[in-house]
C-alpha cells in the first residue's frame, strides 16, 4: 500500500517562519498538490481500490483516488490511455514530481518552439512590439573617464505598467560621440569616448517606446603631482558633491583634503603609496588602505547611503487563489522581501525579511507568535494580512505617488525601486501541529531542507516595486527605530504565481572552520540577477553539518548523499525572463548560541546557472568552480591611538591566504553608519593603518556613545575576478578609472568569508537596579559578550569589578578568572564581607591578558546601598 499524501511540507514552511520550530515529517510521506489532478468518484482506503494502482494513489486523508506516477512516462497519454490527463496535453507535457503528474514549465525561450517564447514558465507567442509603452535604461546615469566600458540593460512596460519582455530586446544606439556602442538585445555594451557634460547619450528603442541614459565623460587629462577622485552613489550612479577626499600617509597621518565639486570630482596632491579616503556624512566612508598614485592617478570611489538614516519599503498584499474545491480548511502563508543590490553583507539588520513582530494566529487555537514582518499567515477565505518588505534607496520616476520631482528624491535618498518577491504555500489546518514548538530551532534551515520535497510552493514577483523613504524615527536620539515606519506604497503578489517546478541539487564545497570546528549550516539560495534591482530569490535549499561535524554537509533526505544539497526553484518570471540565473551557496556557524564570546562566521561561493534542469534525484548536481575561503578569525585591530599588543595605533593585521584578492574591514556605529577599509591580502599581512577622518566628521571606528567605546567590527575576505577567472581583482584595479568599479563587486565576487566580530560589552545582571540594597558579602553577576573571560590559554582577559565609596573596607578590586557560563557569558564575583555604606559604586570593566584595562575602556557601573 502506498503511503498517504500528507502535505506536511507546507506546515514546515510555517515552522520555517518561526511558528513551528522543530515539527517533523516522515521522508516517505508524499505531498499532494491541488489543481488539475481531478479525483475519480468513489471512496478508497488503499491504492488497490483505485482503477490502476500503478497510475493512481489513494489519498486516505480525503478518501479519494488521485493520479500518481513514478516516472515521466506515467504521465503521458501512451501510458495512461483511458486515464490520460488533459492538463498534460501541452507542448511541455508533464513532469513526475514527488509521485504526482504536474504540468511542465519552461525556463528559457530555448525550451519552446521556434516561434514561441517562455513567459511566466509557459510557452506562447512573443509579445507584440506595440505593447511597449514605456521603458527604462539601467544604469540611467554614468559618470566616468574615456575608455570606461559600461553594459546597459532595459526594462519595458505596457500601457498599464505591467512588465513586458520583448523577444528581441531593444535597439540600442549612441546619440553623441561621448560614447560608442549599439546593437540589439536586452543588454548592450558602450565605451565612453569624448569628454562632455552630462546629457542623454545612450538610447534604447522598443516599438514606439524610447528611453535614454545620461552620461558625463571626464577629461582624460589628470594634472601631475596628484590623484583625481570621482565620488559617486553606488546605487544610483549620481556624482556626490561636497564629499571630502583625503590623502594620508601609510602610517595614517593626514596629508591633504579636498572637496568634490558638482561633478563629484576632486583632485588631491599625492605621490607614491598613500591612503586614499572619501567621506560624506550621508554615506558610508570608504578608505583604500594603500593606493599607488603612480599606477592609478584617476580613481572612481562608490559610496552607499547610510542604511538607517531613511527607512521605507512596500506593503505586500497576497491575492488569494481561486477555491481549490478541497473541503478541509487551509492555512495560507507567504514570505516576501525586496531584491538585494550589491553584496549581501551590505544589508542592514532586518532588511531581507523585515523586522520581527508578534502576530496572532488562529489555527488549532489562538496564539501569538514572533514572525518577521515579511511573512503573513491567514485562513483560507479570510483576508490576507499585509506583509511588509523594507528596501534601500535608489531611483524612481514620476509614477511614484507623492514624488513631484523624482531627481530631487533620488539625490536626497528618499525613494527607491526594487523587485518585490514572494514564496507562498498552503496547508490543511487539521495537519498543523502547533504543539510541536522547539525553542532554538533554525527556521531557515528547516525551510531549506523541506522545501525541495514539495511541489506545492509558488513564486511571485512584482519587478518594479517603487517606494518612498522617510527619516528614521529615533535617529536624533541615538536609538533608530526603522521597524516603526509605516509604508505608504503597496504591491500585490499572486498567492499561486509560478510553481517552484525545478528540483535539482548542488554540491557544496568543503566547509570552512571557525574556532577549530566546521561551520554547521549550509544554504543554497537560487536567484535571478535583475540589473538595477539586485538579486531576486526564486528558491532555496539547506542542510546541516552535525552528524558528523566534518567538511561535508549531512546527507540530504531527498538526495541521500553527504556534501550535496537539494533545492527547488521557479524559472524567471513576471518580467525577469532573459536575465541570468545565479546560485549563492552559503555556510554559517551557530557558535554564538553556545559561546557568548563568539562572533558570527559566514561564507559563500557563487555558481552561475546557464539554465534550469528537472533533476529531483540530484543525479547531476551543480558543481561550483570555487571553494570557500577561510574565515578571517585571526584579524586583530587596535582601536586606540597608542601602540598595544604588538600593533601600532589604529592598525589592523590578519593573515589572509590565496585565492582571496580583496579584504573589506567594516566599522559600524550605533546609528548603523559605516566606514569600509579596503586592502589587499598582502597589505593586511603587513599591517594597515586607519586614518582619522577630517575635522568635523565623526570617527566611525567608535560607537558614537558618550563612553567613546569601539564600533562594531566585521572583517571580510573576497575572491573577486573578471570575466576570466584568472583575472584577479584587488582594490587598486577595482577603483581605477577604466576598471570594473566597486559598484560591481557584488557581480564579480566568486567567494567570500566574513567574521562579524561585534564588540566587547559588559552589562549588569545583579544588582539589576540602580540604588538597589545588597547584603554584605553578596555575589554580583555581569554578562560579557564579544569577549572570552578567563585566565586560560585562548582567553581575551578578565573581568574586573572596582568597589568604591561606602565605608572602610570597600576600596577593593575584584577579578574573576573564569566565566561561570560560557554560553551566556555570565561572570560572578563576591563582594568583601566587611564592605558597607550608602552610595557604593560597582564598576565592572574588562582587562586584557596583561591586566591592563581595554582601550578604549569597556565598562558599566552600578550604585548600590549595603547596610
Amino acid at each position: 500500500m502506498s503511503p498517504s499524501p500528507r502535505p506536511l511540507l507546507l506546515t514546515a514552511l510555517v515552522c520555517a517562519l518561526g511558528t513551528l520550530a522543530g515539527c517533523g515529517m516522515n521522508a516517505d510521506e508524499i505531498p499532494g498538490i491541488p489543481g488539475d489532478n481531478k479525483p475519480l468518484p468513489g471512496p478508497c482506503a488503499v491504492d488497490q481500490d483505485c482503477p490502476n494502482p500503478s497510475l493512481f494513489i489513494c489519498n486516505t486523508a480525503l478518501s479519494r483516488c488521485e493520479p500518481a506516477c513514478r516516472t515521466r512516462e506515467d504521465c503521458e497519454e501512451g501510458k495512461r490511455q483511458q486515464y490520460a490527463l488533459p492538463m498534460c496535453d501541452n507542448p511541455l507535457g508533464c513532469q513526475c514530481d514527488m509521485n504526482r503528474c504536474v504540468v511542465g514549465l519552461c525556463a528559457a525561450d530555448a525550451d519552446c518552439g521556434v516561434d514561441e517564447v517562455c513567459r511566466d514558465g509557459a510557452c506562447g507567442a512573443p509579445p507584440a512590439p506595440a505593447l511597449a509603452a514605456s521603458c527604462q535604461v539601467t544604469p540611467e546615469v554614468v559618470v566616468g573617464s574615456p575608455e570606461l566600458s559600461v553594459v546597459f540593460g532595459v526594462w519595458v512596460k505596457d500601457a498599464s505598467g505591467r512588465p513586458v519582455v520583448p523577444r528581441d530586446g531593444a535597439t540600442w544606439s549612441s546619440l553623441s560621440p561621448m560614447a560608442t556602442g549599439g546593437g540589439t538585445g536586452v543588454r548592450a555594451a558602450f565605451t565612453l569616448r569624448v569628454p562632455g557634460a552630462e546629457q542623454d547619450v545612450v538610447e534604447a528603442r522598443v516599438g514606439s517606446a524610447v528611453c535614454r541614459a545620461r552620461v558625463m565623460v571626464l577629461s582624460p587629462d589628470v594634472p601631475d603631482g596628484g590623484v583625481r577622485v570621482l565620488v559617486f552613489d553606488e546605487l544610483t550612479g549620481r556624482p556626490l558633491p561636497l564629499a571630502s577626499v583625503a590623502v594620508s600617509e601609510v602610517g595614517g597621518k593626514m596629508l591633504s583634503v579636498a572637496l568634490t565639486g558638482l561633478d563629484g570630482v576632486a583632485w588631491v596632491p599625492a605621490s607614491g603609496t598613500v591612503g586614499l579616503s572619501a567621506f560624506h556624512p550621508d554615506f558610508g566612508y570608504l578608505t583604500l588602505a594603500r593606493h599607488d598614485v603612480d599606477d592609478h592617478r584617476d580613481v572612481r570611489m562608490a559610496l552607499r547611503r547610510n542604511p538607517q538614516d531613511f527607512s521605507g519599503g512596500v506593503r505586500v498584499d497576497f491575492v488569494e487563489p481561486r477555491a481549490a474545491g478541497v473541503p478541509a480548511p487551509m492555512l495560507r502563508l507567504g514570505m516576501t522581501g525586496l531584491s538585494v543590490p550589491g553584496l549581501f553583507s551590505e544589508l542592514a539588520s532586518g532588511t531581507l525579511l523585515g523586522f520581527e513582530r508578534e502576530v496572532e494566529v488562529s489555527a488549532g487555537g489562538t496564539r501569538r507568535l514572533p514572525l518577521p514582518s515579511g511573512t503573513a499567515l491567514w485562513l483560507e477565505g479570510g483576508t490576507p494580512p499585509p506583509a511588509s518588505a523594507p528596501g534601500v534607496a535608489g531611483i524612481c520616476d514620476g509614477a511614484l505617488a507623492g514624488v513631484l520631482n523624482p531627481e530631487e528624491a533620488i539625490l536626497s535618498g528618499t525613494c527607491g525601486t526594487r523587485a518585490a518577491w514572494g514564496l507562498t504555500g498552503s496547508v490543511p489546518v487539521a495537519e498543523l501541529p502547533l504543539n510541536a514548538l522547539e525553542p532554538g530551532a533554525d527556521p531557515l534551515l528547516m525551510l531549506g531542507r523541506l522545501l525541495p520535497l514539495s511541489p506545492r510552493f509558488y513564486s511571485s514577483v512584482a519587478r518594479d516595486a517603487a517606494f518612498r523613504l522617510v527619516p528614521t524615527p529615533g535617529l536624533s536620539t541615538g536609538e533608530p527605530r526603522p521597524d516603526t515606519v509605516a509604508y505608504s506604497e503597496s504591491v500585490s503578489l499572486d498567492f499561486e504565481g509560478v510553481r517552484l517546478a525545478f528540483p535539482f541539487a548542488v554540491r557544496v564545497p568543503e566547509l570552512p572552520r571557525y574556532r577549530g570546528t566546521y561551520l554547521d549550516r549550509a544554504y543554497v539560495v537560487s536567484t535571478v540577477v535583475a540589473p538595477g534591482r539586485g538579486l531576486v530569490p526564486l528558491g532555496l535549499g539547506a542542510a546541516a553539518n552535525v552528524a558528523p561535524a566534518d567538511p561535508n554537509t549531512d546527507a540530504d533526505v531527498r538526495v541521500g548523499r553527504s556534501g550535496v544539497v537539494a533545492l527547488r526553484m521557479a524559472p524567471a518570471h513576471h518580467g525577469l525572463e532573459g536575465q541570468p540565473y545565479r546560485l549563492l551557496v552559503g555556510a554559517t556557524s551557530r557558535a554564538a548560541l553556545d559561546d557568548a564570546s563568539a562572533g558570527t562566521a559566514t561564507g559563500f561561493v557563487v555558481a552561475d546557472l546557464p539554465g534550469l534542469t528537472f533533476d529531483p534525484l540530484g543525479e547531476h548536481p551543480v558543481e561550483p568552480t570555487v571553494d570557500f575561503l577561510p574565515i578571517p578569525e585571526d584579524a586583530r585591530y587596535n582601536f586606540d591611538g597608542a601602540e598595544a599588543h604588538g600593533l601600532q595605533g589604529r592598525e589592523l593585521r590578519a593573515d589572509v591566504d590565496e585565492p582571496a584578492t580583496l579584504v573589506r574591514v567594516v566599522f559600524t556605529d550605533r546609528l548603523g553608519r559605516r566606514w569600509t577599509v579596503l586592502a589587499s591580502p598582502d597589505e593586511l599581512e603587513e599591517g594597515i593603518r586607519v586614518p582619522r577622518p577630517p575635522a568635523g566628521l565623526e570617527d566611525r571606528t567608535y560607537f558614537g556613545d558618550h563612553l567613546g567605546s569601539r564600533a562594531l567590527l566585521r572583517v571580510e575576505v573576497l575572491q573577486v575576478t573578471g570575466r576570466d577567472a584568472r583575472d584577479t581583482l584587488g582594490p587598486s584595479r577595482l577603483v581605477a578609472a577604466g576598471g570594473p568599479g566597486l559598484d560591481h563587486v557584488g557581480d564579480l565576487t566568486r567567494a567570500a568569508s566574513s567574521l562579524d566580530v561585534g564588540r566587547p560589552e559588559v552589562t549588569w545582571l545583579y544588582p539589576e537596579l540602580e540604588g538597589q540594597r545588597l547584603s554584605r558579602g553578596s555575589a554580583v553577576r555581569v554578562r560579557v559578550t564579544g569577549f572570552r573571560p578567563g585566565a586560560s590559554a585562548g582567553a581575551d582577559g578578565r573581568v574586573r569589578v572596582m568597589v568604591r565609596g561606602g565605608g572602610k573596607g570597600c576600596e577593593e578590586i575584584l577579578v574573576s578568572d573564569s566565566a561561570a557560563s560560557p554560553a551566556t557569558g555570565e561572570v560572578q564575583l563576591q563582594l568583601p564581607v566587611n564592605c558597607s555604606g550608602t552610595g557604593v559604586s560597582l564598576i565592572a570593566s574588562l582587562e586584557d591578558t596583561e591586566g591592563a584595562l581595554l582601550r578604549p575602556p569597556v565598562f558599566t557601573s552600578r550604585g548600590v546601598d549595603i547596610p
